[in-house]
């Protein structure tokens, strides 16, 4: 994601797009703006398996089948990288290190590898939603296969859209909040964050709730409130069962 710092004169009605990294303070005449940290896979470098350790068994164990990090759908391909699932084996000599497994979400179904080893890849069109990886497969090189009793359960979420925003403009004790571009990627296009999304104020040391509301179905509300003294402000958008959340840097006007 590009991150810069842009000041313009409230007259045109632009805003300051800013950084995830630290609070920025804006002037009083200013607008303030910073965009949500949607998280968004990309491929994972192919490395050596890792969680893999050889004995002299009579066939392949799984000893580890565990959720993993959070997936999401990615809005850039056909399949998407994810870790959702972790996985350790003991592997005898003769076997092969990466297992296929079948991937199931619904009535659909496919077999799959175990990318690296260690984590799943799935198809972006099956969308968010629970998953289930079984039938935990092992090759051996006379032609041999066995297959752990072993499956887990997971979840895919949908990641929010890049460009999703905050913007603060300030005319006097009147700070109009301005929320853009809330939208979440379900598999094949953008669409509505259906839960409500909250704007918060910090007050001492913790964050409180400024205002709770749902965007429209382009990810858009406005609303204004009146405070003469500058204080810091965030949007966040809850982690649900089909969106993962995702929170703005802190804004000061």
């Amino acid at each position: 994601m590009n991150r810069r710092i842009t000041q313009v004169a409230l007259a045109a009605a632009a805003a300051m797009t800013i950084s995830l990294a630290s609070p920025v303070a804006a002037n009083a005449k200013d607008s303030a703006g910073a965009t949500v940290d949607a998280q968004v896979q990309s491929a994972p470098a192919a490395v050596q398996p890792t969680g893999i350790t050889r004995n002299p068994g009579a066939h392949p164990t799984v000893t580890a089948l565990r959720v993993g990090s959070t997936g999401t759908l990615s809005p850039y391909g056909r399949t998407s990288y994810i870790r959702p699932a972790v996985i350790n084996y003991n592997i005898p000599e003769g076997w092969s290190m990466i297992p296929t497994a079948r991937l199931t979400k619904g009535s659909r179904s496919m077999t799959t590898s175990f990318y690296d080893g260690t984590s799943l890849s799935v198809p972006t069109s099956w969308g968010a939603g629970v998953y289930r990886v079984d039938r935990i497969t092992f090759k051996h090189y006379d032609g041999r296969t066995y297959t752990a009793p072993n499956y887990l359960n997971f979840r895919v979420r949908q990641p929010l859209h890049y460009g999703g925003r905050l913007q603060i403009q300030r005319k006097g004790s009147k700070l109009t909040f301005k929320v853009t571009k809330i939208r979440a990627y379900n598999g094949k296009k953008y669409v509505k964050v259906k839960h409500k999304v909250r704007v918060q104020v910090k007050k001492g040391k913790k964050w409180k709730n400024l205002k709770k509301f749902k965007v429209n179905k382009k990810g858009k509300k406005s609303f204004s409130i009146r405070h003469r003294g500058k204080r810091k402000y965030r949007l966040v958008v809850p982690t649900s069962k089909i969106v993962l959340g995702a929170k703005t840097r802190a804004i000061k006007i």
